[in-house]
C-alpha cells in the first residue's frame, strides 16, 4: 500500500552524523543555499555599487547592462580595504598609486574622494583654543580654521602641548612662531602637516556619539598601519594615543630573541619591541570610552566622553593582553578581547573599576571572524564557529560550538591555509556570514533551537564587508569590498553581477524510519516558494549510491507562486495567482533509502525556497 512522508527542510549541512540516523530534513552537500525561517533559500545575487543607479532596477536587459557598465571600481590599486555606512552613504577605502591610502564616498555620480585638512602641533599653550575660530601665525601670517583641539600633555597654564586640526589653511605656519586665536595662544613646533591615510591594512569601524549633541554621531576607524581617526563627514582628526607598541614579533619563552631589542613579559610569551608605532588594528566603544586594540597585545582606552584624549588625567588607561590580538568587541556588559590562543574581557565602568578577566587561555579567535550577534560574540576557532554567551553570573562568559556538524569542512579549510577575509551579521535574517579568501563562505542561521549552516561559493573574493542603512526607514543593506577593487551590494539582483547563480542541494538519505526495510519509491514532491517560474534539475540515488537504482538527471518545470499580495495596485491584483509552486519528480526506485539532489542555474530568477518535501513510497519486505 502506498503511503507518504512529509518533512520540513531544516537542519542545514551535516557532515558528521551517520547516514542511518541523520534527520531527513538535513543536507549532505550544498552550494549557494542558506538556511532561514522558511527552509533552504537560494543565495541572493550581488551587483557592483558606487551610488549610481542600480543595475537590477533597470527596465530592460540593455538598460541593466548599461547601468552595470557605468559603475566603476573604487579608484586606486589593490583590494577595497574597508567599507562602512556613515551619514546615509557608503565609504570605501583603497590604496592609491602614489603610495597613500584614500577614502571615497558613494554619490549619485559615483565615487568621490574625500579631502582632509592639516595638523599643527603646538607647545607652551597658555590659553585654550576653541573649535570654529581662526588661528593666525604671529610671524608667518598664515591662517586657518580650527576644527579640533587636542591636548596630549600639560594644561593651559603654559605647559599645554598637543595639536590642532585645521581646514582652509592659507600660507605656511612657521616653526617656533606663536599662534593665536580668540581665544587661544600657544607656540607652533613646526609647519602644518597634511593629514593622510597610510596604505595597506584592513579597516575596522565604530560609530558613536561621545559628545551628546544630536548631530555628534561620528565615525571612528583603524587600519593597523596608522593611527586611529575620527571622521564627522568633513573633518578627519588623527587620534594619537602616545603608546609605543613597537614593531612586534612574538617568541615562546624558550626561543629567546634578538639581544638588541627590548623584551617585556606578557603571559607565556615574550613580546619583542623595536620602533615606535601607534597603529591600532581594532576599535570599539565601551562605557563611553573609545577602546583601541593593538595586534601586539595592548589595549588603550580614552577618557570618558573624550575619544581624542588619552591622558591619564582625563580618565584614560591601558591594559596588557597576553597574546597577539585578533579582535575586540563590545558585547553584553563587557568588552571582549580575542587573541589567537586567548580570550579575555574587560568589565567595569571607568578607569577606577575596570578589570580584565579571562574567558579561556586554551583557545582563541581567527582573525576577521569575530562579530556580535545580539549580545553574544560569534567567532571562528580551529574547531569551527563558536558563540560566546553570558552566564548567569555578572560579566562571566561561556563558550559553545555552533557548527559541530561542519567540523570536516572547517578542518579542510584550515589544512589548505584558507583564512577568513571578512564576516558580518545580518540581524534581520538571524544570520552570521563568514567569507574566506578563496571566494567561499558559510551562512550560520540562529533563528531556531539549533544553529544551522550552509556553504556558498562566489565568483569574487571579498576583502571587507559592512551592513548599514543608506536610505532612512528602508532597512539595512549589505555591502562587500572585493579584491578586484569593486564594491558590491549583496543580496541584490538576480545574478552574480551579470553571471549566473548555480545552486546545488543534496538532501540526506532518507530511510523513512526503517533502515533495513525495502521500499518502492514512487514520487518526490517539494514545495517551492518563488515569484518566478523555475527550471529545477532533479536526480535521485538509492541505498547510499551503492545501488544501480538511480535516476538520471532531469529538468522539471515549476510555476511561480507567492503568498504575498501587494495593496499598492489593489485594482490589478490577480486573485488567482498560486500561493506557491510545486516540484514533482517520479522516481520508480527500489531500495532501503533515497536521496534527492536539486540543481538550478539562472541569472534572471528571483530567489527560491524549499520549505518542505514529500516522498510517496510503498513498504516491502525486510532485508535478510
Amino acid at each position: 500500500m502506498q503511503t507518504t512522508q512529509t518533512i520540513l527542510l531544516q537542519g542545514g549541512l551535516d557532515l558528521i552524523t551517520p547516514q542511518v540516523t541523520m534527520p531527513p530534513g538535513r543536507v549532505i552537500s550544498a552550494r549557494n543555499y542558506e538556511p532561514d525561517v522558511n527552509g533552504y533559500t537560494s543565495t541572493g545575487g550581488y551587483e557592483r555599487f558606487s551610488g549610481k543607479p542600480s543595475p537590477s532596477d533597470g527596465i530592460s536587459l540593455d538598460d541593466i547592462a548599461a547601468r552595470r557598465a557605468a559603475i566603476a571600481a573604487v579608484p586606486g590599486t589593490g583590494p577595497v580595504r574597508g567599507t562602512t555606512v556613515y551619514n546615509s552613504a557608503l565609504l570605501a577605502f583603497r590604496d592609491q598609486n602614489d603610495g597613500t591610502g584614500a577614502m571615497f564616498k558613494s554619490t549619485d555620480v559615483g565615487w568621490v574622494q574625500q579631502t582632509f585638512g592639516s595638523t599643527l602641533d603646538f607647545t607652551l599653550g597658555t590659553a585654550a583654543f576653541t573649535e570654529g575660530t581662526t588661528v593666525t601665525g604671529g610671524t608667518s601670517g598664515a591662517t586657518a580654521t580650527i576644527k579640533r583641539v587636542v591636548v596630549t600633555s600639560g594644561a593651559w597654564d603654559g605647559s599645554a602641548a598637543g595639536f590642532l586640526v585645521l581646514s582652509g589653511v592659507t600660507g605656511t605656519f612657521s616653526a617656533a612662531e606663536f599662534i593665536t586665536a580668540v581665544p587661544g595662544s600657544a607656540k607652533a613646533t613646526a609647519a602644518q602637516v597634511a593629514i593622510g591615510l597610510q596604505p595597506g591594512g584592513t579597516y575596522e569601524f565604530v560609530t558613536h556619539n561621545f559628545y551628546g549633541a544630536a548631530t555628534a554621531l561620528r565615525l571612528y576607524f583603524v587600519n593597523g598601519v596608522g593611527t586611529a581617526f575620527e571622521w564627522d563627514g568633513t573633518t578627519l582628526a588623527p587620534i594619537r594615543t602616545g603608546i609605543d607598541t613597537g614593531s612586534i614579533d612574538s617568541y615562546l619563552l624558550t626561543a629567546g630573541g634578538p639581544p638588541d631589542k627590548v623584551l617585556t613579559s606578557a603571559s607565556d610569551r615574550i613580546i619583542v619591541g623595536s620602533t615606535a608605532v601607534d597603529n591600532p588594528a581594532y576599535i570599539d566603544e565601551y562605557r563611553n570610552h573609545l577602546f583601541l586594540g593593538y595586534s601586539v597585545g595592548a589595549v588603550v582606552f580614552s577618557g570618558p566622553g573624550v575619544p581624542l584624549d588619552y591622558r591619564t588625567a582625563a580618565g584614560a588607561g591601558t591594559f596588557a593582553f597576553g597574546d597577539s590580538m585578533t579582535g575586540m568587541l563590545s558585547a553584553s556588559t563587557a568588552l571582549v578581547c580575542f587573541g589567537r590562543g586567548l580570550i579575555e574581557y574587560i568589565a567595569g565602568n571607568s578607569v577606577d573599576d575596570f578589570q580584565k578577566l579571562t574567558v579561556t587561555a586554551a583557545a582563541g579567535a581567527v582573525l576577521r571572524s569575530p562579530q556580535v550577534f545580539g549580545e553574544s560574540p560569534i567567532y571562528l576557532d580551529d574547531g569551527g564557529l563558536r558563540r560566546l554567551s553570558s552566564s548567569a553570573a555578572y560579566g562571566d562568559f561561556k563558550t559553545g560550538t555552533v557548527t559541530q556538524l561542519l567540523e570536516p569542512l572547517f578542518k579542510q579549510k584550515r589544512l589548505a591555509s584558507v583564512t577568513p577575509n571578512t564576516s558580518l551579521v545580518v540581524t534581520a535574517k538571524d544570520q552570521y556570514r563568514l567569507y574566506w579568501n578563496d571566494g567561499s563562505g558559510v551562512v550560520l542561521y540562529i533563528g531556531r533551537k539549533y544553529p544551522e549552516t550552509l556553504p556558498f561559493k562566489l565568483p569574487i573574493t571579498l576583502y571587507s564587508s559592512c551592513v548599514g542603512e543608506i536610505s532612512s526607514g528602508l532597512g539595512d543593506r549589505l555591502f562587500g569590498g572585493g579584491t578586484d577593487g569593486y564594491v558590491y551590494e549583496l543580496d541584490k539582483g538576480t545574478s552574480f553581477d551579470g553571471a549566473v547563480i548555480d545552486t546545488y542541494l543534496r538532501l540526506a538519505f532518507n530511510n523513512l524510519q526503517s533502515a533495513t526495510q525495502n521500499k518502492v519509491f514512487h514520487k518526490f514532491t517539494a514545495d517551492v516558494l518563488c515569484e518566478d517560474a523555475l527550471t529545477i534539475g532533479v536526480k535521485f540515488d538509492i541505498d547510499y549510491s551503492r545501488s544501480d537504482e538511480r535516476g538520471d538527471p532531469r529538468n522539471e518545470a515549476v510555476e511561480g507562486g507567492t503568498p504575498i499580495v501587494s495593496t499598492d495596485a489593489y485594482a490589478s491584483i490577480d486573485w488567482t495567482q498560486s500561493v506557491q509552486g510545486e516540484l514533482t519528480r517520479y522516481l520508480y526506485g527500489f531500495g532501503r533509502n533515497v536521496a534527492v539532489t536539486l540543481v538550478t542555474s539562472a541569472a534572471d530568477k528571483r530567489r527560491h525556497t524549499f520549505p518542505s518535501s514529500t516522498l510517496n513510497f510503498s513498504p516491502r519486505g525486510l532485508v535478510r
